[in-house]
């Protein structure tokens, strides 16, 4: 997903590093869904640092599963509002939906994983997505 949005990062002066521990289990999924997920996210994190940025996506091995960080240089979400994104038709940008975070919190949750924001106004967000192993 990273090659697939690169392209709209770049325009955006935005640069995405990637890294994956080695020797990660593998995640019974669907693969488009989990794709949706991965755009909705990346594609929220460019959007949040409209002067560029860096967009470090990594992926950690956790004895139950697969954790994956998307942390950006963004403007932040404030306190107030981090609770309500995935809401249906919440939304923190001008022309958003808020129907993107909606289907991606549901998404992960069909799949057994959480899905959870960290953010600081001003400093940036990360996007924390936990999904198990497949038994």
């Amino acid at each position: 997903m990273i090659e697939l949005l690169n392209t709209e990062a770049i325009m955006n002066d935005v640069v995405i590093e990637m890294s994956c521990d080695p020797d990660l289990p593998w995640v019974k999924s669907e693969r488009n869904q989990l794709k949706q997920v991965f755009v909705n996210v990346i594609k929220n994190a460019i959007e949040a640092m409209p002067t560029g940025g860096n967009l470090q996506v990594s992926v950690r091995k956790m004895t139950s599963g697969v954790c994956m960080y998307f942390v950006d240089q963004g403007q932040g979400i404030s306190e107030e509002r981090l609770p309500r994104i995935g809401e249906p038709f919440y939304t923190t940008k001008e022309k958003g939906t808020g129907l993107g975070m909606m289907v991606s919190f549901a998404i992960i949750e069909e799949h057994q994983g959480h899905i959870e924001y960290q953010s600081k106004l001003g400093v940036g967000t990360t996007v924390v997505i936990q999904l198990p192993a497949a038994m």
